[in-house]
């Protein structure tokens, strides 16, 4: 009290109280995308290390595989299936047996079940000891539909071998990506063998039952190079393999590969021009979209087994 007058009590007016709460909401908000977009970027960098690293142990893996193959040239396949067809050896040999080293099938695919393109789905790369078979990442995704002939969902590649007990066995169902040894080529045999006389360069009618059991057993169980774990969100999108080249004077063979890897979350068209990973059109909620990634590996590889 002075002079009989309360002191006048000080304090924030509600505009104040009100501007500040709005200041700190929109500050929490700022801070909440902020570290949003930190744990999405890690992620992501999680997500494109883990693609290179798993990328570059494959492309070890077929190197070494090629490296310790015989380099017997695909193009004495020819001769051996082509012997009463002289049209279709010559153009067999024209191309050095092709047809016995790379088979690919592609079909049409709908992108989170609306952009439809036509890509690889899967194939063979035949090494001469080891063939690699795989799958595209399309059929790890529920929402793309591989179709054939109209036929939504056409089954993926398969594999039937006799094993070392004289078994006749199938592969895993629904493999990403297979190693089988495979001396001779057999694998790409059975997709090369031609349904007319004429020696087919793409095999269309080819359905993706790969059966080797009638060949000689397996001494030892194909693996998995890419496994079907949940953990494990990458598949194959490609397995290119160019006509090979052989050395004459060393007669060793030359592969070069293009192979395209990448998740299988949806959103992947690798007929995209300079973004695979680009949203299908017409689709705007694809989730987890950030983590979407892919890559091309391009390398050579030389059979110097003898």
């Amino acid at each position: 009290m002075r002079d009989g007058v309360s002191e006048m009590r000080k304090g924030f007016t509600l505009i104040e109280l009100s501007l500040s709460i709005v200041f700190i909401a929109i500050l929490s908000i700022t801070m909440v995308l902020m570290i949003n977009e930190a744990i999405s970027s890690y992620r992501r960098g999680i997500t494109l290390n883990r693609l290179n690293t798993v990328g570059m142990d494959v492309v070890d893996d077929i190197r070494a595989a090629v490296q310790n193959s015989s380099s017997r040239a695909a193009v004495e396949n020819c001769e051996a299936f082509y012997d009463d067809n002289k049209t279709a050896r010559d153009r067999c040999e024209s191309n050095n047996g092709y047809g016995f080293v790379s088979v690919t099938k592609k079909l049409s695919v709908k992108i989170k079940g609306r952009t439809t393109v036509t890509v690889p789905v899967y194939g063979v790369f035949c090494a001469g000891d080891y063939s690699y078979i795989w799958n595209s990442g399309y059929y790890f995704n529920k929402d793309d539909y591989v179709v054939d002939n109209g036929n939504s969902n056409s089954g993926p590649a398969t594999l039937r071998y006799m094993n070392d007990k004289g078994e006749v066995v199938s592969a895993p169902a629904g493999f990403k990506l297979l190693k089988v040894e495979d001396k001779g080529r057999r694998v790409c045999t059975v997709a090369t063998k031609p349904s007319s006389d004429v020696y087919r360069t793409e095999y269309s009618s080819f359905n993706g039952a790969f059966d080797i059991s009638e060949f000689e057993p397996l001494g030892e169980d194909p693996v998995e190079v890419l496994s079907k774990e949940k953990e494990n969100n990458l598949a194959v999108y490609g397995l290119d393999v160019a006509q090979p080249a052989t050395s004459n004077a060393s007669h060793d063979i030359f592969y070069a590969v293009s192979m395209i890897l990448g998740t299988v979350q949806g959103g992947i068209n690798v007929k995209a021009a300079g973004n695979f990973c680009a949203t299908p059109e017409g689709y705007t909620a694809l989730e987890n979209f950030d983590y979407c990634a892919i890559n091309k590996f391009n390398f050579a590889a030389q059979a110097i087994g003898g």
